[in-house]
Order: structure tokens, then sequence, then C-alpha cells
């Protein structure tokens, strides 16, 4: 049973903040069940890890939160009363919803051949001229600025291993 979309949610009821909190537990469970296996471990360099983070910490920890926040909302939907707009959504707001998913989508299947900077470059000029920028300046800035920044950040900085460029595999930076 879900809301109708017309009137309040009913208090104390299963309403679409239950569902979602249900949801978000659910998906943060099997998040920490399949995280050892989903999870490529680095090489060890002379019997050590190169770095004191273990690979399943930060997707362990994303895992927790998720099954938290979505028992924090199953708890809060036993009182909260809101309006499901969901439902009330435009058809342009749905296709800008759908674009990014089949955009992150693409990005996924592309990356382990593109590396992660390149990728992301797409990505991010994809999606911003879909959601309206014009200034091709600023969108090109942007877009190649950003996965550059993120990238040194993640793996000088931090040490995680991201898919390489295969085009340039000897410069760092890209």
């Amino acid at each position: 049973m879900s809301d109708t979309g017309s009137g309040p949610a009913s208090r104390g009821g299963l309403n679409f903040n239950t569902v979602f909190g249900v949801l978000g537990i659910v998906f943060g469970i099997v998040l920490f069940i399949i995280t050892p296996e989903q999870v490529e471990r680095p090489r060890l360099l002379f019997g050590r890890k190169p770095s004191g983070l273990d690979p399943d910490f930060f997707p362990r920890m994303v895992a927790v939160y998720f099954v938290i926040t979505g028992g924090w909302l199953v708890w809060r939907a036993r009182v909260l009363v809101e309006e499901n707009r969901i439902r009330s959504l435009n058809g342009e707001a749905i296709t800008n919803v759908l674009v990014t998913i089949a955009c992150f989508l693409v990005l996924a299947a592309v990356m382990p051949w593109l590396g992660f900077v390149l990728s992301s470059i797409i990505l991010l000029a994809v999606l911003s001229t879909f959601y309206g920028n014009r200034h091709v300046i600023a969108g090109a800035a942007v877009s190649i600025g950003v996965p550059l920044v993120f990238y040194n950040m993640l793996r000088v900085l931090l040490q995680v291993v991201l898919p390489q460029n295969p085009f340039f595999p000897n410069i760092l930076w890209f």
C-alpha cells in the first residue's frame, strides 16, 4: 500500500518513506555481504599492503551508513506526514533522471577500457551539455579539471587503485 500522491501520508502506516527506508536497509545489507568478492585487492609490497587502509573499508562503511539511514527513515516514517510528490513529477524530470542513470551505467561499462580520467571527462561533458551548459570553455574546463583533480587526490594522495588510461599509461596524472 502506498500513498496516492494527492493527500498526506498516513501516520503509523506503510508509506513511501517506509518503503525507501526498507530499500536502503536491504541495499546496505547486500552491499556489505558482496563487498569482499567485488573489491580488488592491491598487490602486496614486501608482504605488506601498500597503504594502511583495507580495500573493503570504504564500501563497508557506506553499506553501514545505508543501513543506519534506512533504519532512521523507517523510524521517522511512523510520524512523518508528507505528500508523495514523486507521482506528480513531469516527463522532463523523469527523463533527466533516466538519462543520468544511463550515463552512469555507460561510465561503469567503459571505464575499464578508457580509464578513470577519460571516461569521467566524457561523462561530465555529456551531462553538462544535456543539462544546458552553453559556455563551451567553462564546460571543458570543468569536464577536464575535475576528473584530473579527483584522480590525483585518489591515486597519488590516497593510493587508491583506479583504471589507468590505456593510451597514456606512463603519465601519472592522467
